[in-house]
């Protein structure tokens, strides 16, 4: 699906060759195209068809191309952002795809945006053209999708920080296998997190260096300001990664002693059963005569005294915290 967007007059169109117009400035998204719609992008803009096709590749990583000798020239931005669908689920990044690639191609005055889907954000802030009229629309029409990157960034990060502090709450408490599953998941979501966050960020510090943005340093601070935000969410997910890794120690060591308390619960148990076994084998041995044999209250004296030795060893068990 192809949407496209006349930067001058702020109308919005669905169909491709009506958005379309000559040196007015256009912003366009294309969710999930089709190879037609690649095609046709590819014939109005002169963007090579490997850079395209590309884009449709979920393995991309971030990175920053600048292309001055084609014609016309452009700038490729490739950025990875959370995987939408994961926040509307009731449990978190259940997919494989935990961030996917967005392509951004800066051409003149036209800006085309392919995605997989759209971003999953937290509220963006006003829009930067309201502060900034007298600057290129399509730069700052990039300014708030990269702050949008950055809320959508916010909001995952926020996602690990909820799950990681409702698994706190039960990990003491649960020794299941569940449990240590969850906390592998969240683990391993956190690293693809991070190195899609550390690669944006390479991004974000080399597009402060391209022309467009040096032409306008109004502009280049909210860049840098961008940058910085997606610094911090990147050193705060570095934390709740370090934050899992003791979590997944603490839960080795709650296992671990938690083994170890049951065994000491059982080899106390196996200590006082022992006497009145004992006792049982005795008598249960083919030998005569045995102590007691002729007496009708054989049993239930064997028991009281069995009983009876029962008791100190418990009571010393308990003293030495064994049960």
């Amino acid at each position: 699906m192809i949407e496209v967007k006349n930067l001058e007059t702020g109308l919005t169109f669905t169909d491709y060759v009506e958005g379309i117009l000559p040196n007015v400035p256009t912003s366009m998204i294309c969710t999930k195209p089709t190879k037609e719609e690649l095609k046709a992008i590819q014939n109005t803009y002169k963007i090579p068809w490997e850079d395209l096709e590309d884009s449709l590749d979920v393995d991309e990583r971030p990175r920053l191309e600048l292309e001055p000798e084609n014609d016309p020239p452009f700038i490729k931005l490739v950025l990875r952002v959370p995987s939408g669908e994961q926040f509307k689920k009731s449990e978190l990044f259940q997919s494989r795809q935990t961030t996917l690639p967005i392509t951004v191609f800066l051409t003149g005055s036209h800006l085309i945006t392919i995605q997989h889907q759209a971003i999953e954000a937290k509220r963006v802030r006003k829009p930067l053209g309201t502060r900034r009229k007298r600057s290129r629309p399509t730069i700052l029409v990039l300014l708030s999708w990269l702050e949008s990157v950055v809320k959508s960034y916010e909001l995952a990060v926020d996602i690990i920080d909820q799950e990681l502090a409702a698994l706190e709450q039960v990990i003491f408490k649960s020794v299941k296998s569940k449990s240590i599953e969850q906390v592998f998941t969240l683990s391993r979501e956190a690293t693809y997190l991070d190195a899609a966050l550390r690669g944006n960020v390479r991004a974000f510090y080399q597009l402060q260096k391209a022309p467009e943005f040096k032409e306008l340093p109004e502009l280049l601070d909210d860049l840098e300001d961008l940058s910085i935000d997606l610094q911090q969410q990147a050193d705060l997910l570095r934390i709740y990664r370090d934050l899992i890794e003791s979590s997944l120690d603490a839960y080795a060591s709650v296992i671990s002693n938690n083994q170890n308390d049951l065994i000491k619960v059982l080899t106390s148990i196996s200590l006082i059963v022992m006497v009145p076994t004992l006792i049982a084998s005795l008598y249960g041995m083919n030998l005569t005569p045995l102590p007691l044999a002729d007496n009708p209250f054989a049993f239930w004296i064997v028991i009281v005294v069995s009983f009876l030795l029962i008791v100190p060893i418990w009571y010393i068990l308990h003293k030495i915290d064994l049960i």
